[in-house]
């Protein structure tokens, strides 16, 4: 199988690792849903498997100075970048707590569009103005999915306003990590994620209404915390190192596609005609950014 991959042209590498990071990844909010855990305890389970599960990873796998990585992440931009992604792991699984999987989902797909806009004000980068009309779009398609999602079937008992607000933070929390990784290439996103994650995990035990930690957490969480998670992250932060970010961004799409499937699968969360509909505005609006931003 390694034989195979490293006799692979590196476009096809990284395509291939886009492909299994985000295939591992689409059945996580299914996981989340089965467990049936507090918010705030899932919130803390995650966050500390994932973060001891990714050091893992990195430590055996894909550390190259690792005195050197661990600096990194105690600059300016690393701690900018801790503080992102513990945000990001607390307001995801927040948004899948409070509304339906396609609402959250949904509004996590406009990362792109979100990371062209900060590249205007982090990396200068000039946007034309089909991009900045195809971000309104995009947003006017969550606002679709966002005004039906309360029509959905088998959907937890929340906001869907808040859940859909909770699926944009960490769309722009994500965009601001990877515009950062982009800016300073000598930072070392992936330990960075590790403390994120144990941090995050660990104000959520503190902060859960539930007093200690729930031990007797299911099975989906284990999956999710030392399988789904870590592993799915890592190959997703190495892919763009084969390929074009745009076609790692692209392979992403699939998540917002496979994710509502499998937790209609599972349990019945089914959406509505119009979420379907916004969902493939919004689909659409970012297809169309990837495709005018290679011809830039």
């Amino acid at each position: 199988m390694f034989n195979y991959f490293n006799s692979l042209y590196d476009n096809n590498k990284g395509i291939l690792l886009a492909f299994a990071g985000v295939m591992i990844l689409t059945p996580d909010t299914l996981f989340m849903r089965l467990s049936e855990l507090e918010r705030w305890q899932m919130v803390g389970w995650r966050g500390v498997l994932m973060g001891i599960t990714l050091f893992i990873i990195w430590l055996c796998f894909m550390k190259t100075n690792p005195r050197k990585e661990l600096v990194s992440i105690i600059t300016i931009p690393g701690i900018l970048v801790m503080i992102s992604m513990a945000f990001n792991s607390i307001n995801f699984t927040l948004g899948v707590a409070e509304t339906s999987i396609m609402v959250v989902l949904t509004a996590l797909a406009t990362m792109p569009l979100f990371a062209a806009v900060l590249s205007v004000f982090l990396l200068k980068e000039r946007q034309p103005l089909l991009g900045w009309l195809i971000l309104i779009i995009a947003i006017i398609g969550v606002g679709i999915v966002v005004n039906d999602g309360n029509n959905a079937s088998n959907i937890p008992d929340g906001s869907v306003i808040l859940g859909g607000f909770y699926g944009l933070m960490t769309a722009l929390g994500l965009a601001f990590t990877f515009t950062l990784a982009r800016k300073y290439e000598w930072l070392a996103v992936i330990p960075a994620t590790c403390v994120a994650s144990l941090i995050s995990g660990i104000i959520a035990f503190y902060i859960s209404p539930e007093i200690g930690i729930d031990f007797s957490a299911p099975i989906s969480v284990i999956v999710m915390g030392i399988i789904i998670c870590p592993f799915s992250f890592a190959l997703l932060l190495i892919a763009p190192k084969y390929t074009q970010a745009s076609m790692v961004s692209l392979i992403m799409l699939l998540e917002m596609i496979l994710g509502p499937i499998w937790v209609w699968i599972g349990i019945g969360e089914a959406p509505t005609a119009t979420m379907i509909f916004g969902s493939f505005i919004v689909l659409s609006s970012i297809l169309m950014y990837i495709r005018i931003s290679k011809s830039l």
